[in-house]
């Protein structure tokens, strides 16, 4: 008796919280959204998460707050959205490195797959592979010639570690089967000052920054690591079209939340993000920080796709090193 009672209790609690849930997704939002990024203010991720946040604030009728949490390339802050309540009010403003980490760290406090669902997509940053005007290269061909002609003198730069500069420039040795020594930066403009310089021979970096260095003439860019050419950059070749297509890595940019988040409020988020990135400002404006607003997509189809990169990032770290060095 006392187990059916027990069994009774259990039922009605679970049907109870159910209601609670339906109605809590159903009125919500009914207080302002906190957005934490892991990375520094004025970067990429903030840009991106800023120009999205305005228009969707507008469209959910509450304040969207964009807090930074920084440390451990990005995992601090998005330890504490894992650990959050999955009540649609605390967003990550997720990048690239949410897939990487756990091929980069033995111990992880959070899962990227199983402590997240993804919301959506927002937004592409294709990088471009810059050389030092000093280098003798004007094609990407030249360049690799050049690096295998001088072993142990080639140095690249990666803005961070377990960034897409970092993943890429590692995929891109492997596919062309060159050697370079990695020098690690705090940030892309730091490193990209080093290039310019000739301290350092080259580094994949975002084409919002290599643009109008590589205008200037103070840069060489030989590739735009995207499957399309970059309107920054017209003339420059894609990776694809230089032959090496599997060292096609793309930045991403996106929203996530705490996995238990309610179908209705991510599906809503989802639909939001798609509205903010079809009108004509918000792409403008995204376009012209070398940004490619990112087709819409079901939060299912960006949880396959996330999935995939995890599983591609460790794969490789068990055939190579990504450690910093």
């Amino acid at each position: 008796m006392k187990k059916l009672t027990a069994l009774v209790a259990a039922a009605l609690a679970f049907g109870v919280s159910s209601v609670c849930v339906a109605q809590g997704a159903q009125t919500w939002p009914s207080k302002p959204i906190r957005v934490i990024t892991p990375f520094p203010a004025g970067g990429i991720n903030d840009t991106v998460i800023r120009v999205v946040a305005e228009k969707l604030s507008t469209a959910l009728g509450q304040p969207i707050v964009i807090e930074q949490k920084l440390g451990a390339d990005g995992n601090i802050g998005t330890d504490a959205v894992a650990k959050s309540a999955p009540d649609g009010y605390t967003w990550l403003a997720s990048s690239f490195p949410l897939t990487v980490a756990p091929a980069l760290h033995a111990s992880l406090s959070f899962d990227p797959i199983k402590d997240f669902r993804a919301v959506a997509l927002t937004a592409t940053a294709p990088n471009v592979l810059v050389v030092a005007p000093q280098v003798p290269a004007s094609t990407i061909g030249d360049f690799i010639a050049y690096a295998k002609a001088n072993p142990g003198r080639v140095f690249y730069a990666i803005p961070a570690n377990g960034s897409s500069a970092h993943i890429g420039t590692e995929v891109l040795k492997r596919q062309a089967g060159f050697e370079a020594t990695q020098v690690l930066y705090k940030g892309a403009p730091a490193a990209l000052l080093d290039v310019i310089a000739g301290r350092v021979q080259f580094m994949l970096v975002s084409s919002s920054l290599a643009a109008p260095q590589v205008k200037a003439g103070k840069l060489k860019a030989l590739a735009v690591i995207a499957p399309k050419r970059s309107p920054l950059l017209p003339g420059v070749p894609t990776i694809v079209e230089a032959g090496y297509a599997a060292a096609l890595v793309v930045p991403w940019f996106g929203i996530h939340v705490p996995a238990g988040t309610p179908d209705p409020i991510v599906r809503k988020i989802n639909q939001g993000v798609a509205a903010a990135l079809a009108t004509p400002d918000v792409r403008a404006r995204l376009e012209s920080a070398g940004l490619t607003p990112a087709e819409p997509r079901a939060p299912n189809e960006v949880d396959a796709s996330l999935q995939e990169e995890v599983l591609r990032w460790r794969q490789l770290a068990k055939q190579i090193d990504l450690s910093s060095k």
